[in-house]
């Protein structure tokens, strides 16, 4: 097997907004399947696209890494070196949720699963090592909301019951807040507000709370279409969503007092020196495992499908175009 073939095309936050990159990896996503050589890595800051052989025509704000600057690139990412709040663990839970979508999508390429495999692992064994927490971008967002709008013993109103949802609902309830969650599943809701003693609600009943609110917390897929500008003042909002779930009209009304999730993206945190300095020689390391592996022509992978031609692509996918460098 060889490395030269392996790629990745990927955008991020400095260079396209949340909205664009939801719309760079909407329109891979529905290509993907066709492709066992193929990955999409989407999490709130970058959209990502792992494969071997030819590269597709994509949009041209795509950077590209080839060979062993993939794999590097691949693992510093999973090792959180690559993250706005370095070393948070969000980011490895999206790696490990691209290789297990891949892999109940089709016959998965034995290279690439290797790939997602060494990384995650690389992952786990940096945070290993760490004596505290990182924090992540819920945490972030309430300490935010907290300076705009002192919550402790106020209620802070939590749009989402998802695994970012939930996050943010700790963190408010660790600033002391009380937790009002709203989901479009209000069952959803009601479950997850149980674990903070709250109350639970759909949208449009969140919608109507929103106002009365201290602070809103969201983190949905898709438009609140439900919430609606309103007279008089309103609460901080701390949006995490990708792309933002907050109207248009009423993020106008907001001013400073909105957060959207490209806001974050920003480095205030003193960085965790010994992590970094630690997680660089892991990368280094799982780096040259992966690459050793691959040279030395080990092709047993479960699922691993034969390629179809000798840039190694297995696929019927008609809008392919030519390989790009």
């Amino acid at each position: 097997m060889s490395l030269e073939n392996l790629w990745v095309m990927a955008v991020q936050v400095d260079t396209a907004s949340a909205e664009e990159r939801e719309r760079i990896a909407r329109s891979v996503e529905g290509r993907v399947p066709f492709h066992s050589d193929w990955i999409l890595l989407s999490t709130c800051h970058r959209v990502e696209l792992y494969g071997f052989g030819a590269m597709p025509e994509v949009d041209p704000r795509l950077h590209v890494k080839t060979d062993k600057d993939t794999v590097q690139h691949l693992i510093r990412v999973a090792t959180g070196l690559e993250s706005a709040i370095v070393g948070e663990d969000e980011v490895l839970h999206q790696v490990r949720l691209a290789l297990r979508n891949a892999r109940a999508t089709r016959a998965l390429d034995g290279r690439l699963q290797r790939l997602f495999e060494t990384a995650i692992a690389a992952g786990r064994r940096a945070r290993a090592g760490r004596t505290a927490s990182s924090g992540n971008l819920a945490q972030r967002a309430v300490a935010w909301l907290d300076q705009r709008s002192r919550l402790s013993g106020h209620t802070v109103l939590v749009a989402g019951a998802g695994r970012m949802g939930s996050s943010l609902a700790h963190a408010a309830r660790v600033a002391g807040a009380d937790v009002t969650i709203a989901s479009r599943d209000e069952s959803r809701a009601r479950r997850l507000a149980r674990v903070y003693g709250g109350r639970g609600v759909d949208l449009a009943g969140g919608a109507e709370l929103a106002p009365k609110s201290s602070a809103v917390a969201v983190a949905l897929a898709g438009e609140w279409r439900e919430l609606q500008p309103w007279e008089g003042e309103a609460p901080p909002i701390a949006d995490i969503s990708a792309p933002t779930a907050i109207p248009a009209a009423v993020r106008a009304r907001l001013n400073k007092d909105f957060l959207g999730i490209d806001d974050l993206n920003l480095r205030v945190q003193p960085l965790p020196r010994a992590y970094m300095a630690a997680a660089d020689r892991l990368v280094s390391t799982k780096t040259l495992e992966y690459v050793t592996w691959l040279d030395g022509g080990k092709r047993g992978q479960p699922g691993t499908r034969p390629t179809s031609n000798r840039l190694g692509l297995a696929s019927k996918d008609p809008t392919l175009g030519s390989s790009r460098r």
